[in-house]
This record gives structure tokens, sequence and C-alpha cells, in this order.
């Protein structure tokens, strides 16, 4: 399925990582101003590079390519912070309605499902005014 829609993908992925951390890290990338540099590297080190998104040297190193501070990312990682955020984050797509990944919840209040096509992107947020 990648391939027919021209997505890289690795054969090294053996296991779906744990991604709490990546999420926090994906917090301090957004409170820093570099979510849009961290957010594909992480996705193309997963599915393309086939890197352990559960592994602390292999997020710092993403998070030090996005341009964050690797003390910083350090810190994150061994600690809790913003674990709040991501787990308020994760009960309000639930409580939309989410049951999988990916779930879009889109201007707080409705979730399209799944990998959908553009279309339909762009017909939510056509309808929301956006």
């Amino acid at each position: 399925m990648f391939a027919a829609d021209g997505l890289p993908v690795s054969r090294e992925l053996t296991k779906v990582p744990n991604s709490k951390k990546a999420l926090r890290l994906g917090e301090l990338a957004r409170e820093r101003g570099r979510h849009a540099e961290l957010h594909p590297r992480l996705f193309d080190a997963f599915w393309a590079r086939g890197l352990d998104l559960g592994d602390d040297d292999v997020l710092v190193a993403e998070a030090e390519a996005a341009g964050l501070d690797a003390a910083e990312a350090r810190e994150v990682l061994a600690s809790e912070r913003y674990a709040d955020v991501v787990a308020r984050e994760t009960d309000a797509a639930l409580d939309a309605g989410a049951g999988g990944v990916p779930a879009w919840v889109v201007d707080e209040r409705l979730l399209i499902p799944g990998a959908q096509p553009e279309e339909v992107f762009e017909r939510v947020l056509e309808k929301i005014g956006y």
C-alpha cells in the first residue's frame, strides 16, 4: 500500500514503539516553535528509516536536527514534563470518538477517523469556515 501511494516504508520495522516520549518531545517542540520541523522528522524516522521512537538517543538526534537543544530534549525524556498535556489531548481525542490512529480532531470539535483523502479535510475546513 505504501509503494502504491509513493510513500517510503522501511523493511526494518520490527515493533511499534511506545510513543509517549515522542509526544512529550513534540510538546517541547511546539512550545519552542519547532513542531513543524520535528513532526515530519519523527514520521520519517519511524516509517522510512525504521528507527525506534522509544529510544532516547533516536529522539534526541531528531530533536537536535529539528533545531531543539539536545540537553533540554534529554531532560524532557527523562522526566514527565508535558505528560499532562499529552494525557489531556489523548483524553480529548478519545472523548471525540477516536479509536485508532490516525484520528484527526479539527477545531476541537470534529473528528475525522482514519486516513482520509485530502478532499475530506478540505470539505471539513470549508464547513467550519477556515
